[in-house]
This record gives structure tokens, C-alpha cells and sequence, in this order.
């Protein structure tokens, strides 16, 4: 029986591979074969095999691997035991990893991230799980909002004259709103779609939730389990059954879009994911009683089973 060979053409790469015994029968193969993925390495399967590999998102982190399928250039050296060299679709490298020119200019220049946050918030945490699934190293700085951190002159002057956080500091740049600095770690990345429309379809959850989900859901949290019913003023306490009817109607509409679905944008983990599970999570705080949306819950599940996952805190 003769073992077909493919040679790794570079080494962020490869990871499905279906081997036939021809050309004409290459598509229709199952079995599964993985290795690593390095530069020049090969693989050997028997006929009716197809290989698979993962590739390294982050050179500093070997550990930091994902899976995608891809397509081989070509299939005349299939089945003949002639080595065959992976030719990479165009744009591979880009949906596996941060732009080249930010990656390289922080690279070169030893910056890390900084994060301004209050651990206890889900804006500020979206950020850190959002670097943590890909790997990218981050410093945070820690603030109590409860004891007007935020609001020092010192805070005002140099990260955030608006007295919010969380803010994403990149060397001498500093950029609030939570969900502005996720698409920023994120972009060129998979948790990004490659496909316009699905780019907007993760654009619109993610504008969803700071419109409809984060303002309600987070906030009952917020005045329920931090500051404390009887601490709200007037004006806030009168604003509770409000919140709460529009925080169910938000998580409703998760649930119903969640029929039939694992994600919310395509076949895989997003930023929209990320974005809403922040809050999500932890709604039962702010007095949502998550048992009363079943989809959801399997959803918040998936999320907290993917490689990388890190915990609110």
C-alpha cells in the first residue's frame, strides 16, 4: 500500500487535509489524522485517510493552537507516495492572527496592553476573556468605582476624562468602551468573520448588547448586588421594573435566536459571543432567572467550554 506524503509549506498552517485514492475520490474522505504544525514537517496516512493539524496563533505561545479547514493546492501527488506542498488559501495568516503591522510594531517594541478596569465588571472582563482566547499577554490596573477611583484627577487627566472604564491602554493611546477595545485585540482573528455579512451580523449583536442587554441586565446587577436596593435613589429604584421588563425581553430575544443555533454569527465562536456572555452570566444578580431560557443556558455552557476560557474576576 503506498502512504502519501504532505510537506508543510510554512508554519502557521495547516489543519484539514482529505486523502483519497485519486483525484477523483479525495473529497469524500473521514477518517482524521493530526500532528503539529511546523515548517516543513510531514504527514503520512494510509489511502482513505485525511490529515489534520493545528496551527500556533501566537509564536510566544505554543500552546496557543486552533483548527480550521483549508484546501490543498492540488491533488497529483495523492495516493502515489510523492510528497505534496500545502499552498495556503490567500488570507490564512490574516484570520489566524492580529494584523501583521500592529502585531510586528508591538512585538519590536515590547509593548503589552494595559487594561484600566474593576474586576467585578463584565465590560472590563469581555476584554480580558477576549485576550485570554487569543493568547495576547495583558496587564491590567485596577480600579474600585464603588470609592470614586475613577473620578481622582489624576484618572481623569490621564486615562479617561469621561470617569469610565473599562479603557484599553496600547503604549501612549487610550481607548474606552468596552466593546470598541474586544474588536481592537480581535481584529484579523477568528473570533472577526471573514465574510462582510457575517462582520455585520457581529457588529449588530454586539451594538444589541450595549443598546438593549448591558444597560438593563448590567445595571440591576449593579444597583442589586453591589450598591443595594435600599441605597438607590428615587429616581433609580422607580427605574427597576422598567429594567427588568427590558432585560427579559433582551435575553428573550437571545433565547429565540438560539433555537436551532450554537453561535450567534455563524458556525463558530465571536466576538458576539464574548460580548453578550459577559453579562449574561451572571444576570441572576440583577434578579433574571436564567432557568426561564433554556437555549441560553446551553449557550453560556459553550462558551465556558472553549480552550482558553478564563472566569469572570
Amino acid at each position: 500500500m503506498s502512504y502519501p506524503v504532505l510537506r508543510v509549506a510554512r508554519d502557521y498552517a495547516l489543519v484539514e487535509v482529505r486523502m483519497g485514492r485519486g483525484a477523483a475520490r479525495w473529497r469524500d474522505m473521514e477518517q482524521v489524522f493530526s500532528g503539529p504544525a511546523d515548517a516543513g514537517a510531514e504527514w503520512k496516512g494510509g489511502e482513505g485517510e485525511k490529515l489534520a493539524a493545528r496551527h500556533c496563533l501566537w509564536p510566544s505561545d505554543p500552546g496557543s493552537t486552533l483548527s480550521q479547514p483549508y484546501q490543498v493546492s492540488g491533488v497529483s501527488g495523492l495516493g502515489t507516495g510523492k510528497p505534496e506542498t500545502l499552498v495556503f488559501p490567500s488570507g490564512l495568516a490574516r484570520l489566524f492572527s492580529l494584523p501583521k503591522a500592529n502585531r510586528d510594531v508591538d512585538a519590536a517594541s515590547g509593548i503589552v496592553p494595559i487594561l484600566h478596569e474593576d474586576p467585578r465588571s463584565g465590560n472590563c472582563y469581555k476584554i480580558k476573556l477576549t485576550a485570554a482566547l487569543l493568547g495576547l499577554p495583558l496587564q491590567t490596573r485596577q480600579y474600585d468605582i464603588l470609592r470614586g477611583e475613577t473620578r481622582t484627577p489624576e484618572f481623569l487627566g490621564s486615562v479617561n476624562s469621561h470617569g469610565r472604564i473599562p479603557v484599553l491602554q496600547v503604549g501612549d493611546w487610550f481607548l474606552p468602551e468596552s466593546n470598541a477595545a474586544c474588536w481592537y485585540l480581535a481584529a484579523g482573528s477568528l473570533l472577526v468573520p471573514e465574510d462582510r455579512f457575517e462582520q455585520a451580523e457581529t457588529l449588530r449583536w454586539m451594538f444589541f448588547e450595549q443598546y438593549s442587554h448591558e444597560p438593563n441586565i448590567a445595571t440591576l446587577r449593579f444597583w442589586l448586588q453591589f450598591v443595594g436596593e435600599g441605597n438607590l435613589s428615587p429616581q433609580q429604584a422607580s427605574q427597576i421594573l422598567p429594567k427588568r421588563i427590558a432585560g427579559s425581553d433582551a435575553l428573550a430575544r437571545m433565547d429565540e435566536h438560539l433555537d436551532g443555533r450554537e453561535w450567534f454569527v455563524g458556525n463558530r465562536l465571536t466576538l458576539a459571543d464574548i460580548v453578550l456572555y459577559a453579562y449574561t452570566h451572571v444576570a441572576e444578580a440583577g434578579s433574571f432567572p436564567l432557568r426561564d431560557y433554556r437555549h441560553v443556558c446551553a449557550w453560556l455552557d459553550r462558551v465556558a467550554g472553549v480552550p482558553k476560557f478564563v472566569t469572570m474576576g
